[in-house]
């Protein structure tokens, strides 16, 4: 089946899927944002070019989750194309086992070694800083703080802003409650500023488009907030983070693989770190656990 592409403004458009693909053209051929999970992405989105008749310059990577850099290895090897990415996630996309290795806190063991954790490894060729304009397409990178490590936007001469998984769609918001984030309170500052930008489209990674990207900032934030709560509550006695995770897997009616484990366990941890940073919690050692209590 071949991939269709929407167009929003001059020369911008994206590939819908589970992760949307953002595509500028200009006279010397396509810029793409992300590539996908896995060789397959990469696959149909080569296809989708090849059909089109025009090359594939370069791939901008918002950051290293295997779902948005899992497809540039066998685009990189299919046509040429040359790939560019912020330093941080950088080093994660060449040494892609560190991923699950930070989620684990060690080497990583089978389970965790899995496409939705471990994208192929793929060398960056160009290293950019998360802001300004990128390189001679006049793409600009825009900060989103909050996700992970260095994670950037991206914005076309179209006025069309990709925004990678900054927010999150309020279907999913619904599924799975703990959203993955490593910084909460950066996070909430990238939800504020995302609100205050004028843009001709918003293009979210697991998100339909939209002209209007306040309504669903207000459902991430309360999405996050409403983790946030639940982790305080839980707070009010000593628990641990393995206890905080079980109690919100059952407030919210979570089942989990291993992966999904690890994922909710540092999502977890970043609202345990944001609550310490906000006076409200203090951890103590007690019998060799690590827990968490609400101050008074």
């Amino acid at each position: 089946m071949s991939m269709e592409s929407v167009y929003l403004s001059g020369s911008t458009g994206y590939i819908p899927g589970r992760v949307n693909v953002g595509l500028f053209q200009t006279k010397n051929g396509f810029w793409m944002v992300d590539s996908g999970i896995d060789d397959e992405a990469g696959r149909k989105i080569a296809r989708f070019v090849e059909e089109l008749g025009v090359p594939l310059q370069r791939i901008i990577t918002t950051h290293s989750h295997a779902d948005h850099c899992g497809g540039n290895r066998f685009l990189k090897k299919r046509t040429g194309c040359s790939v560019a990415a912020t330093k941080l996630e950088a080093i994660i996309i060449e040494e892609t086992f560190l991923e699950p290795l930070l989620l684990w806190s060690a080497f990583p063991f089978a389970e965790l070694c899995n496409k939705f954790l471990q994208a192929k490894p793929s060398t960056i060729d160009k290293v950019i800083p998360n802001k300004g304009i990128i390189d001679e397409s006049g793409l600009e990178a825009v900060p989103l703080p909050g996700h992970y490590l260095d994670m950037i936007g991206v914005r076309t001469p179209d006025d069309v802003f990709f925004i990678a998984d900054s927010v999150f769609s309020e279907q999913i918001i619904e599924k799975y409650a703990i959203m993955f984030v490593l910084d909460v309170g950066s996070a909430l500052e990238t939800l504020s500023f995302l609100e205050k930008v004028n843009a001709a489209w918003f293009v979210p990674s697991h998100a339909p488009a939209v002209q209007d990207i306040v309504p669903l900032a207000n459902a991430n934030r309360k999405g996050l907030l409403r983790v946030s709560e639940a982790v305080l509550e839980c707070c009010s006695r000593p628990s641990g983070r393995d206890d905080i995770v079980q109690a919100l897997a059952d407030r919210f009616s979570l089942s989990m693989s291993v992966s999904e484990y690890l994922l909710n366990s540092a999502a977890i941890s970043a609202h345990l770190s944001w609550l310490r940073k906000e006076g409200h919690i203090s951890p103590v050692v007690t019998r060799g656990r690590l827990v968490w209590k609400k101050n008074s």
